[in-house]
């Protein structure tokens, strides 16, 4: 009988070590690479034959590219924070720049680590606050002289990726290709690509070579890090996901798709079928998708969803909408108009809080108007209330047609869906409710910065002190 018992422990204990390695072998290390302000425009694997893209042109062909990719919201901390909870920014917390989660969010690192994986953050972080975001390791970006932006710190990816024994997650975040641009370029000003709602001008020319420059940079970071994959024989068992975090021209701050449209691209290669996608998906989808691939529970109550059936062609069903959160407080241009929008991949909806119209009605209404207030819907008098966009026939947002007679359902349609939303993200924002100011770590509405060009009337300077409200106590 001990014979036979032996022999019966062996073989549980065989089939347990091969059920482990199986475990092992399907669950994939992942790499997620965010470039930082480059719009979708940017990229040849898109249509800009114009910018100097070659590493992700190689990489979308043995990739699935999505070309229908969003965030919910086109500024730096608020996007990764979206990224990493797979929860729109109201419902995290972070939808104003500079600003932490709410407290009890979990995040990628606390998913992925339950499930027995490294997760490494390399490069730019921009979130908070540091322990809801429990990296096993941070590598930090590293200054280099004479370059505009700090660069991803190789020497330590190199040996992670050399010592690598578990599955991992690695998030490269890149500075590049984020502003301050390379003083000087090899770009040809007269060769570069400007969108249509961009002044054609030789200063507008020139700044665009620059940023060509920093794209280049970035470019051969990517190709670096690609390389690293396959110099340690890590390339065949690892997802590579490449996005940014927003877009850039009349994109950064705005509820435009110029704004809010990302590159989206994914290769597992003999797994995922290089090719192009038009399923509607977000940047909230990545948690979730990652967590599957990792052969965990799906998180209950995210705003993003399981794609892995998406990506491996099982399945096109995404999203039937996509949301914008616009806000301008807490930015060194900071304004009080605050955005939300609303798109099904044929039209882009959206409703201005501030606009001159609101204003107009307001003060009719005996409702008394501050200083700021009154200053940003003038700022912004050319945008109206409603704002609606056919991207078929516009995809640069030029033709505002709310209003027309000939969209007026699908209008209907898209604004009760969007406030409706609002409601479910617990947004503070209604058609006629008040318009808050908020109290970010920085750039504050009533403090004056030389250096940013932003003004204050002396009498006004400090004024709202006690007009400020907590952004996570009002939307909780």
């Amino acid at each position: 009988m001990k014979m036979w018992g032996c022999i019966i422990s062996c073989l549980v204990g065989i089939q347990l070590a091969c059920a482990s390695a199986a475990w092992s072998e399907k669950r994939p290390n992942l790499v997620l690479f965010v470039a930082d302000d480059q719009s979708v425009f940017d990229y040849g694997s898109y249509g800009n034959s114009a910018v100097p893209t070659p590493a992700t042109d190689r990489f979308a062909e043995e990739s699935l590219v999505f070309d229908r990719a969003f965030t919910g919201q086109a500024i730096c901390a608020p996007s990764r924070s979206m990224l990493y909870t797979g929860l729109y920014p109201v419902r995290n917390g972070c939808f104003l720049n500079h600003t932490e989660i709410r407290s009890g969010v979990k995040t990628l690192p606390v998913y992925l680590k339950a499930l027995g994986y490294e997760v490494i953050l390399a490069g730019k972080s921009h979130v908070n606050p540091l322990d809801q975001f429990p990296w096993t390791e941070w590598f930090r970006p590293q200054e280099q002289e004479g370059m505009p932006r700090p660069a991803l710190p190789f020497r330590k990816m190199n040996s992670f990726f050399e010592q690598a024994k578990g599955p991992f997650c690695m998030v490269v975040a890149s500075e590049y290709p984020h502003g301050p641009f390379f003083d000087k370029s090899s770009h040809d000003p007269e060769r570069v690509k400007l969108e249509p709602f961009r002044a054609k001008t030789p200063q507008e020319r020139r700044v665009n070579a620059r940023y060509y420059e920093n794209i280049e940079e970035g470019e051969g970071e990517f190709a670096r890090v690609l390389s690293l994959l396959e110099e340690h024989g890590l390339a065949e068992d690892t997802v590579v996901v490449y996005t940014a975090d927003h877009g850039m021209f009349r994109g950064k701050f705005t509820v435009y798709h110029s704004g809010l449209q990302v590159p989206l691209m994914v290769r597992w290669p003999d797994r995922i079928s290089p090719g192009r996608s038009s399923t509607l998906v977000s940047l909230v989808d990545i948690l979730p998708t990652f967590v599957a691939l990792a052969k965990g529970p799906i998180p209950r109550d995210l705003d993003g969803r399981n794609l892995l059936s998406v990506w491996e062609g099982r399945s096109k069903q995404g999203h039937d909408f996509v949301y914008g959160v616009g806000e301008s407080q807490g930015i060194q241009d900071r304004s009080i108009f605050p955005q939300r929008s609303i798109s099904d991949g044929r039209y882009n909806y959206i409703y201005n809080f501030n606009s001159l119209e609101r204003l107009k009605r307001d003060q009719k209404a005996g409702v008394a108007i501050d200083h700021f207030r009154a200053r940003d819907a003038q700022r912004f008098a050319h945008r109206a209330e409603e704002e609606l966009y056919d991207l078929v026939s516009d995809p640069h947002e030029l033709n505002n047609i709310a209003g027309s007679k000939e969209v007026a359902l699908a209008q209907s349609q898209l604004r009760r869906e969007l406030f409706g939303w609002m409601e479910r993200q617990g947004d503070y924002l209604t058609p006629d409710g008040a318009l808050p100011y908020f109290k970010p770590k920085m750039h504050r509405m009533d403090q004056p910065n030389q250096k940013f060009k932003y003004d204050v009337p002396n009498e006004l300077v400090g004024s709202l002190e006690e007009e400020y409200v907590d952004a996570h106590l009002l939307t909780q």
